[in-house]
Parts: structure tokens; C-alpha cells; sequence
């Protein structure tokens, strides 16, 4: 099968086209608009450094204009027993709801102050899990969902953000439909107090951040492009670099719109 490879990036055969399609002019943008068709894949999770143990994932998204009934997806965490191990789905038919999947178990939430409609305005969702703390649900600084003493292993699996997907994408469904500004995995459950500061200072990690925490910080994306790319680099230290993958037909956006 022949693969056409738009913006001359040239990666391993898929059966998508592996690439950003888009418009740029020579200025530096903060986030990516997806509009349906279109996910990042990262490394496996081992590589972040989180097997079955403490870790929180950290997301500043938005929404944006929706058309269809499926629920899109801001990241999933598939086994290789296709086993929803995470996922987090904006409702499709509420625009104040949100969906969170954990080890194959739903819940449901209303997400007060968020309106998947508007956006323009950013949220900072954030995951976490702790060996002894079980997982917690927070959107800005107000946790919503109920705690659970559930572990999640997520040795061998990957992350997928903007899609509901397996690493062979025999899954690959419920695009995104939205803006995603930043993404950031750390290798240990954030405090309280620390989520509060980083939603006041979207450009923070945290108060002295580089002198206490920040070496838990394993793997960083901000989609701060200028141009076109498929490789989405990694600003923490360990090189977990992303690749942008979008199916013929769809594409995604540079957006100056972010976390402010």
C-alpha cells in the first residue's frame, strides 16, 4: 500500500497519514485545535516511568464547537487486552458533563464553571493516583469525582491523546473536538495545594517548582509551534517525544487561544 505523507514527513507505513495538516503564519502558537480525525501517541508508558505506582496526568484543554453524538476523547489509556485501564470523554449532549473511565468502571460527572461549548476558555484537568491514596478527579482547583481506592497499572500500554485508541488502532475512535494547550505527566500524585497555584499561574508547574518536585515531571508538551510538525517534542528531560497522526480528510489547527 502506498501512504501519502503530507508536509514531507516521512515515518514508518501506516494506515493514516502521519502528519499536521494546517495553516500557519511565522508567529508562535499555543495550542492545537482538533477537529475530529487526529491523536497524538507517546511512548509506552514505561518509558514515563509509570508502571502500576503513584502519577498524575495534567491537561489545560477547552472545547469548541461540536457536531456529532459521539463523546469525544481527551486521552485514553488502552491495555494490550484492550482494556480501558483510563479515559477521560466530554458529553457530547451536555456541554457541562464529562465521562471518566477507570479501570473499565464509568463515571459520570457534572463539571460546574465548565462549558464545553465556549472555547475559549481553559481548564486545567488533572488525574491522579496514588498506590495509597487511590485516584482523584479535579477540574481548576475543585475535585468533582468521588475518590476511589483503585490502583491503575498502565505498565505496557500507551497514552493517546485526542482519541479513544489501542496501540494496534483496531480501537481508534471518539476523536477530540477542541483545543488541548498543554499536557503534562508527572511521576507522583500532586498535592492540593499545588494543583490550586498551577491554576493561578497556568505558565507554572508550581511555587519553587525547579527546587522541589519538578524532577517528577516526566514528559511535557506545549504545542508551542511555529510551524507544521508530526514530532511534538517533550520539554521535560527524558525525551518522551509525541507524534501527531491525522487521518485523510481531517485535520488540525494552530491556535494563538491558551491558558492564560
Amino acid at each position: 500500500m502506498v501512504i501519502t505523507v503530507k508536509k514531507s514527513f516521512l515515518l514508518f507505513p501506516l494506515l493514516f497519514v502521519c502528519c499536521i495538516d494546517l495553516v500557519t503564519q511565522n508567529n508562535l502558537y499555543n495550542s492545537l485545535l482538533f477537529k475530529g480525525g487526529s491523536w497524538m501517541e507517546t511512548n509506552h508508558l514505561d518509558s514515563l516511568k509509570l508502571g502500576g505506582g503513584d502519577f498524575t496526568l495534567q491537561f489545560w484543554a477547552s472545547g469548541g464547537e461540536l457536531s456529532i453524538s459521539e463523546a469525544p476523547a481527551l486521552f485514553s489509556i488502552i491495555d494490550e487486552n484492550n482494556n480501558t485501564k483510563l479515559a477521560f470523554f466530554r458529553d457530547a449532549g451536555n456541554p457541562e458533563y464529562g465521562t471518566t473511565i477507570v479501570n473499565s468502571m464509568v463515571f459520570s460527572t457534572q463539571l460546574t464553571g465548565v462549558d464545553w461549548s465556549k472555547g475559549n476558555e481553559f481548564h486545567l484537568f488533572t488525574f491522579t493516583f496514588s498506590d495509597t491514596g487511590g485516584y482523584r478527579f479535579s477540574v481548576n482547583d475543585s475535585e468533582f469525582s468521588a475518590s476511589t481506592d483503585t490502583g491503575v497499572d498502565v505498565s505496557g500500554s500507551t497514552l493517546t491523546i485526542g482519541a479513544m485508541a489501542n496501540e494496534s488502532r483496531t480501537i481508534l475512535e471518539n476523536f477530540w473536538y477542541g483545543y488541548i494547550d498543554e499536557v503534562r505527566v508527572w511521576n507522583t500524585p500532586l498535592a492540593d495545594s499545588t494543583i490550586q497555584f498551577q491554576v493561578q499561574h497556568p505558565n507554572k508547574f508550581g511555587d519553587y517548582y525547579r527546587y522541589s518536585y519538578y524532577d517528577s515531571l516526566v514528559a511535557l508538551w506545549r504545542f508551542n509551534l511555529e510551524e507544521p510538525q508530526a514530532i511534538i517534542e517533550d520539554e521535560s528531560d527524558f525525551d518522551n517525544h509525541g507524534t501527531i497522526y491525522t487521518k485523510s480528510g481531517y485535520s488540525i489547527e494552530l491556535s494563538k487561544l491558551g491558558a492564560n
